[in-house]
């Protein structure tokens, strides 16, 4: 038995799934806004890594509200001096809704992720796929917060149909299912339009940590009509061990809902990250940092709590697999 251990060690170290004692540490860019930013993804990330071996160094270029494709370089001075840096990994991560509307992958989306994939170097380029809203896009129309970051028109002027006069957008992107849904469609699409390599199956592990059944069949032939190609998966996951009931994961002020996430969701979407940039399992690591805030409803995280959290974070990347570049 030892023997078979040691030589599927030694397989993994050769394919890069293990940690190499004394190597390098690994250095992730981050490109992003809020969702980033908030309770601290990059240093939530290392903490993790941290806990398991594994050195990572960090650095973000983060605007609140904002698009990758107002952040690119040259024409933002913070970017433009990251991308000068040797990477081994450039996140990025878009405005939370622009994903699900056709025209901003379009105008937006696609050439930002184009243009980082032109100034990589080395590094590969990995998409942060976050979650949808915890009821959906509340409302007729997608927002558009910080309405510097989109010049080319707002997410609710490129929707077509126009969703101030038909329902097209909410039949979309109505509830966490359907969001979800067109989000990951529209960040694992940029495997393929964008050149990107990698994906963080984030908002997926949402969905198991919410315990998530089905994609309603309305919404899943809306947005897979906007592809040319059928979906090479089948949503949502299923994690044993990954769902925790009533789990909140957003921050919640005055019993009103924030779509961003509080220190157990940004601690799930790291988790997913350690796995997915490194290939060694979540499972162990230390809890979250406190970055939280008690009016947020942050609190301390249980022993089982931390343990879905990981299981889900490690089941969700081996199930996604090839379609995030795994």
């Amino acid at each position: 038995m030892q023997t078979v251990c040691f030589a599927l060690s030694a397989l993994m170290l050769g394919l890069g799934l293990l940690p190499v004692a004394g190597a390098d540490p690994l250095r992730v860019m981050f490109v992003g806004n809020s969702f980033t930013f908030v309770n601290d993804l990059p240093d939530q990330l290392t903490n993790i890594a941290k806990s398991k071996g594994i050195e990572i160094q960090t650095a973000k270029s983060v605007i609140g509200g904002c698009t990758l494709y107002h952040q690119m370089a040259p024409g933002d001075s913070t970017t433009a001096a990251l991308l000068a840096q040797d990477w081994d990994y450039i996140v990025l991560q878009d405005y939370s809704a622009l994903p699900t509307v056709q025209a901003a992958r379009e105008k937006y989306l696609h050439p930002a992720v184009q243009s980082f994939s032109q100034q990589k170097k080395k590094a590969k380029i990995v998409m942060y796929l976050t979650w949808g809203y915890h009821d959906g896009n509340v409302g007729p129309c997608p927002t558009s917060d910080n309405t510097a970051c989109f010049p080319l028109g707002s997410l609710a002027n490129l929707t077509n149909p126009p969703c101030a006069t038909s329902p097209h957008y909410s039949n979309l992107a109505g509830n966490f299912s359907c969001m979800g849904y067109a989000l990951a469609r529209g960040y694992i699409g940029e495997r393929g339009v964008g050149g990107a390599d990698l994906v963080a199956p984030c908002g997926l592990a949402w969905q198991v940590v919410r315990g998530v059944q089905s994609i309603p069949e309305g919404c899943k032939q809306i947005i897979d009509g906007q592809y040319k190609d059928p979906f090479s998966l089948e949503l949502p996951f299923q994690v044993p061990g990954g769902a925790l009931s009533d789990f909140m994961l957003y921050r919640v002020f005055n019993k009103s809902i924030d779509k961003h996430p509080n220190v157990a969701g940004q601690y799930l979407n790291a988790l997913t990250f350690f796995a997915t940039l490194t290939g060694t399992s979540p499972v162990g690591a230390a809890p979250p940092l406190n970055t939280g805030d008690p009016s947020a409803g942050d609190r301390p995280l249980t022993a089982a709590e931390l343990l879905a959290l990981q299981t889900a974070a490690e089941g969700t990347v081996k199930a996604c697999g090839a379609a995030c570049g795994l």
